[in-house]
């Protein structure tokens, strides 16, 4: 191979190497990005469950304390 078929071959070779690299790095980014979407999707539908199961608690907790309340009235009725 003599020199000028060298910096041919390179001349041709190395921009489509460049390329092929930038075009690797930019699919890895987006896979990146799709699955960091796809957690932040996950934790947002694990917070919204939270939330419902913390409103359904606390109604419990209320309806629980208005029947001890009634229970403590007629407790103190009875005395």
């Amino acid at each position: 191979m003599s020199f000028t078929s060298f910096l041919i071959f390179s001349s041709t070779i190395l921009p489509l190497i460049v390329i092929i690299l930038v075009i690797l790095i930019i699919v890895h980014v987006i896979k990146v990005i799709r699955r960091s979407e796809q957690r932040a999707e996950q934790r947002l539908q694990l917070d919204r469950e939270n939330t419902a199961s913390q409103k359904l608690q606390m109604a419990t907790i209320i309806e629980m304390n208005h029947r001890l309340i009634s229970v403590e009235k007629l407790l103190k009725e009875i005395e």
